[in-house]
């Protein structure tokens, strides 16, 4: 049995290409880190939301139509509060921590706040009102990269392979410079 065909790199990829593809998390990797933080989410909405709603009497109250229910509010704030305190604080969420995966800048330093709102606020919302389908773009990229990456100028990798990435780079460049 013949098995299936995996990345090799281009002859004229350079060291700094192949180790980026390394680090970069995979689709599934960052999915069962999604379903993660939705089960969080979901356990401290069954454990917090619900009952406060049902002490005060405002369960059913809603704005203008049933889809602005208190409830629907009170959850959506939760859900983009909780990614966003996450990914500036930790640079990942308890669902990424628990995969082996992080948030970082383009650039590899730490996000800025303003990243982690394009990422975790417009990006998150955007990919959310439209299905989930731009998610799917992790899939097609050549680094990986999701629509709400795009807007940040973020990347999602592993952390193992990230700490080789930089030990190796950093290597490479002392024996590089070292030699001239």
């Amino acid at each position: 049995m013949e098995q299936s065909e995996r990345y090799r790199p281009e002859t004229n990829d350079s060291l700094s290409d192949k180790l980026d593809y390394m680090a970069n998390a995979h689709f599934f990797t960052r999915l069962v880190s999604y379903i993660i933080d939705i089960v969080i989410l979901w356990s401290i909405s069954q454990i917090v939301v619900y009952p406060i709603l049902n002490v005060l009497g405002i369960k059913e109250a809603y704005l203008w139509i049933p889809f602005f229910s208190a409830d629907n509010i009170m959850v959506a704030v939760i859900y983009f509060t909780y990614f966003i305190l996450m990914t500036h604080f930790f640079q990942a969420t308890l669902g990424k921590m628990i995969t082996g995966t992080s948030v970082i800048s383009q650039n590899g330093g730490k996000l800025t706040f303003v990243q982690v709102v394009f990422r975790e606020l417009i990006g998150r919302f955007i990919n959310n009102s439209l299905f989930y389908l731009p998610y799917l773009t992790v899939i097609f990229t050549e680094n990986r990269i999701g629509l709400h990456d795009f807007f940040a100028d973020t990347y999602v990798v592993k952390n193992n392979y990230q700490s080789y990435k930089n030990m190796i780079k950093s290597r490479y460049m002392r024996e590089t410079y070292d030699g001239q």
